[in-house]
């Protein structure tokens, strides 16, 4: 056998296997920039303020799954393994700030938790678990639950997160490409106010021992005088649209 020949093919093929990579993902940016084009276009000729959305930057996510947290503490008012309600100590501030400083000193793996000012209250305030810089939008598996009326706190946690093997990294869809689908699917009107787009991950399913979620885009809206929170698939077109109720 000759092993240069076998050499200089390996070679070969593996610089062709790189080309033929190379050519995938440049036609893939094209399409992107295409249909990103497509979008300006269509929504130039609305009044839909999308300024909220500028300075989008690529990204690739994939679903995730974890486990539900079993939280135990000897003043636990929750009847759930997974839940766990304390009472609130009577010094601390209700406010954003005085409860982040509460919850970062005093609550297990407070420091994963961060302020949710769209899902927020006067009276009850929500801080979302992240993973990786992005938040699990709000959810009672992965979210601290501050009530100012019953003066108690609720947890719950999601531990162990990783990567599902049975999906592969994607980009994520363009926002201002998601409000033209919404525009032309007359989910929203032509003179929409796109306020903020948040990108994090949505529980999909909740069992007891896993739970899996999604990449999905928060948006919160203003459309004819009416507040709304749409979360949307950041990686397919297919998927349901939710709605905060």
């Amino acid at each position: 056998m000759d092993w240069r020949l076998t050499k200089s093919l390996f070679i070969a093929a593996f610089l062709l296997m790189n080309l033929v990579l190379i050519y995938i993902l440049y036609n893939e940016s094209n399409d992107e920039v295409r249909e990103l084009a497509d979008t300006t276009n269509v929504l130039s000729e609305t009044n839909i303020d999308t300024s909220a959305l500028d300075g989008f930057e690529n990204v690739e996510m994939k679903i995730i799954l974890g486990d539900p947290a079993e939280l135990e503490h000897e003043d636990d008012m929750s009847e759930e393994d997974t839940a766990l309600t304390l009472p609130l100590d009577e010094t601390v501030t209700f406010a954003p700030e005085g409860l982040k400083t509460y919850k970062d000193n005093s609550i297990y793996r407070g420091e994963e938790y961060h302020y949710d000012k769209v899902m927020s209250e006067p009276d009850t305030i929500t801080f979302n678990q992240y993973y990786e810089g992005y938040p699990i939008f709000s959810h009672e598996a992965a979210r601290l639950y501050f009530s100012e009326e019953s003066a108690s706190m609720t947890q719950g946690y999601v531990e162990n997160i990783e990567e599902s093997d049975y999906s592969v990294d994607q980009n994520v869809r363009h926002p201002k490409v998601i409000v033209e689908e919404l525009y032309l699917q007359e989910n929203i009107t032509d003179n929409a106010v796109i306020e903020s787009a948040t990108l994090g991950y949505y529980i999909i399913l909740e069992e007891e021992d896993q739970i899996m979620m999604r990449p999905k885009w928060q948006f919160e809206i203003t459309d004819e005088d009416i507040e709304r929170i749409l979360y949307v698939d950041a990686l397919s077109q297919t998927e349901d649209i939710i709605e905060r109720e």
